[in-house]
């Protein structure tokens, strides 16, 4: 074979590598699919940061992550701002890690060690038990199937969602059963606490808004109740991340109306809801998480929005009992001389009221809107001696 063709046969292989090398390189978009399936992805790979703030690669600040050019070579450290939530793959799991989270990586032997912060993990492919560190290396954690953990200054917060969950912390062997929430700052005796399962069928879950008048702003955030629970925290956030909580809120029913107006410069809404004990201060397992798209905003922020309506469609008088039917905004509530009353999907309501005297009586009924603003209506009826 002559020289000239052996100099082309060898030109012509490293083009083909290099094809193959451009074509199954890793890139943002690619990532973000393998976000929801976890297909194909092994060993460590950060996969997004939030917005606002940076994720560093030294303890000075100096050097922040490129997704793009990040290559995990020798011992690695990342901990990100307290502005920053970050998202990463290791071993087929999905890990959200909140702003101001630390962890190391060691390519050489794949260790993971969470040192500090709070993480979300979710198991995305199937495959054989893995393990991290916490802390420190030793204190192994056999990852279940979905979880949470929160760690700082040595103490340790685990909610294991989904699956059975071991791990070893300074010594002390740990087991917890699906559902079940420990923390070691109850001392060497503190023993696991049951969680209730998230809350299913939860609305909006996906939906796109454009906010045109003032009461687009106005949101129904509900979901289906969860037998034996009393309270829930409803979370809203600026990304799917977690990152910089807008709102957090403790509520008695499985449905609150909110205004959105405070967050509308943000192109993306998202929230999730879990039962809350309040005694113990404890969130149970996370819904699903719902996003609302605003696609368009004719409104500014901190435009108010209208005062809520109030319609009384008829007062009949019988005896001593005033029966009243009307309508007002379903999403305000509504109080008729200071009683709750309660409205269908539409703000219907039927109410009745009983007097002891006879002569002019005056009802208030009065308005409450989720922006606060309110409306008050007054009526007269006349009590007749029978």
């Amino acid at each position: 074979m002559s020289k000239s063709r052996v100099f082309f046969l060898a030109v012509a292989v490293l083009v083909a590598m290099a094809a193959f090398f451009w074509l199954n390189r890793p890139d943002i978009s690619s990532l973000s699919s393998a976000r929801d399936t976890g297909s194909g992805v092994t060993g460590f790979q950060v996969i997004g940061i939030s917005e606002k703030g940076n994720l560093w690669l030294d303890d000075e600040e100096t050097r922040p992550v490129d997704i793009r050019t990040l290559n995990f070579v020798s011992e690695t450290r990342l901990h990100s701002d307290a502005q920053t939530a970050w998202e990463f793959f290791f071993e087929g799991f999905l890990f959200t890690a909140l702003p101001g989270s630390a962890l190391r990586f060691t390519p050489q032997t794949r260790e993971l060690t969470l040192e500090k912060g709070e993480f979300y993990w979710e198991r995305k492919a199937p495959g054989q038990p893995v393990e991290i560190s916490l802390f420190k290396g030793g204190n192994i954690f056999t990852l279940s199937a979905a979880g949470r953990l929160r760690l700082g200054g040595g103490a340790l917060e685990v909610w294991n969602y989904s699956g059975p969950l071991d791990f070893d912390l300074n010594g002390r062997l740990v087991h917890l059963d699906e559902l079940q929430y420990w923390d070691s700052r109850g001392g060497s005796r503190s023993a696991p606490a049951s969680l209730f399962p998230p809350p299913p069928f939860i609305s909006p879950e996906a939906e796109t808004i454009a906010l045109t008048q003032p009461n687009d702003t106005i949101i129904q955030f509900k979901w289906k109740s969860v037998q034996g629970a009393r309270d829930y925290i409803l979370k809203l956030y600026p990304s799917a991340l977690r990152d910089n909580p807008l709102l957090s809120k403790v509520v008695s029913d499985s449905a609150v109306t909110l205004d959105i107006m405070p967050f509308i410069e943000f192109s993306e809404l998202h929230w999730e809801a879990a039962v809350f004990d309040a005694t113990r201060r404890i969130e149970s397992a996370p819904s699903r998480m719902g996003r609302i798209a605003i696609s368009s905003s004719l409104l500014k922020k901190g435009q108010q929005p209208e005062p809520p309506r109030i319609e009384v469609d008829s007062l009949s008088v019988s005896g001593e009992m005033v029966l009243i039917k009307g309508s007002a905004d379903p999403h305000a509530q509504l109080f008729v001389d200071g009683v709750v009353v309660k409205m269908d999907g539409e703000g219907r309501f039927i109410h009745t009221i009983s007097y002891k005297s006879i002569g002019v009586k005056e009802i208030v009924f009065r308005a409450l809107a989720p922006s606060g603003l309110e409306a008050i209506l007054k009526k007269q009826v006349t009590i007749f001696e029978e």
